[in-house]
């Protein structure tokens, strides 16, 4: 009896591999008077027409007039300007810098527009030259002075009014008057520190203005000086700090034994 279970089990089995092997087959063979079908002609775009891409190519499709081009701006560099000696900044050039420097300004510390074509919708092409700061022939990309940001021209308008980097005679249409900028910061005494002239809010990176890669009246005659606030203090009053409801002394109090 138990032979015989063992005979139908293993009949059964071999019936059961046998039908799934030939379904398996079944599925890898063309059906009967089943012929493959001819492949449509290629579409030929008529002339000055784009042809259209296959969605599978498109992220790695070139397109437009600007398909063959290909940016450098992560390779191309200049010389560094080398550190100057430890003196006074040239007051002629200082003049020309701070002229240029709020001819891109709606007012005193307001974000300055670009001077240059920009692709709004691509903010990486901006940290290629103004992540580190770079030279690029004659023209110098400071490096951002505040934290990164995605978004550079939530802040940073587009303005480009003649040739390309230019952007003399540019006019906004902005009738708000900002706080005028105090030029230079006071000095406890003669030969002591300046303050800083201005509000330090997102001029976190002194060396974005000051340093080698910054306009030459802007500076610093000592780069190699790491840690600017040590010697120069901000202004309480352009840093919006109020002191003038400071907390009563802990002796004030009634009931205190002095």
């Amino acid at each position: 009896m138990a032979l015989s279970s063992k005979v139908l089990t293993l009949g059964a089995s071999a019936v059961a591999g046998i039908a799934l092997v030939g379904l398996l087959v079944g599925f890898g063979q063309p059906a009967p008077g089943w012929r493959p079908q001819s492949s449509p002609d290629a579409v030929v775009a008529p002339a000055g027409v784009l042809p259209a891409v296959v969605y599978r190519e498109m992220s790695g499709k070139g397109r437009g007039p600007n398909r063959d081009y290909i940016s450098d701006l992560a390779t191309a560099t200049g010389p560094l300007p080398q550190p100057g000696e430890d003196k006074p900044v040239d007051p002629q050039l200082r003049a020309e810098a701070v002229a240029r420097r709020a001819a891109r300004r709606a007012y005193s510390g307001a974000p300055p527009v670009i001077p240059h074509p920009v692709d709004a919708n691509d903010v990486t092409s901006c940290y290629q030259c103004h992540g580190e700061g770079k030279v690029i022939g004659t023209l110098i990309a400071p490096r951002i002075s505040h934290q990164r940001y995605t978004n550079c021209t939530q802040c940073h308008a587009p303005v480009a009014v003649g040739a390309p980097g230019s952007v003399e005679g540019f006019e906004v249409a902005n009738t708000f008057v900002g706080q005028a900028s105090a030029g230079r910061g006071s000095r406890a005494y003669a030969g002591a520190p300046p303050t800083i002239p201005h509000s330090t809010h997102m001029r976190e990176n002194c060396m974005s203005c000051h340093g080698q890669l910054s306009q030459p009246g802007l500076r610093t005659p000592h780069p190699w000086r790491v840690n600017c606030t040590q010697c120069h203090a901000p202004s309480a009053g352009l840093d919006q700090s109020r002191f003038e409801d400071p907390s009563p002394p802990p002796w004030a109090g009634e009931g205190v034994v002095k």
